[in-house]
């Protein structure tokens, strides 16, 4: 009996590109100048000025997003 060739499957979408382009778009959104504007006001929450808190809360943010991003959906074939 002939061995039948097997064809490579189609991989299969994780969703993970989709969600690398949305935490992308979420930087994009968090650093435009218009917002930026908005946080550069006078204003300091304990005694913190609000556009610094603003900027390094949404970075942290972004790099939290990304860390679960690429760590939840890593290939498990991949070394750790």
């Amino acid at each position: 009996m002939p061995k039948r060739e097997r064809r490579p499957r189609p991989a299969r979408s994780s969703g993970r590109n989709e969600r690398l382009v949305a935490a992308f778009l979420l930087g994009l959104l968090l650093f435009m100048p218009p917002l930026l504007a908005v946080a550069s006001r006078d204003v300091a929450v304990g005694g913190i000025p609000l556009l610094y808190l603003w900027l390094f809360g949404g970075w942290a943010a972004l790099i939290a997003v990304l860390a679960l991003v690429v760590e939840r959906w890593r290939d498990p074939d991949s070394p750790p």
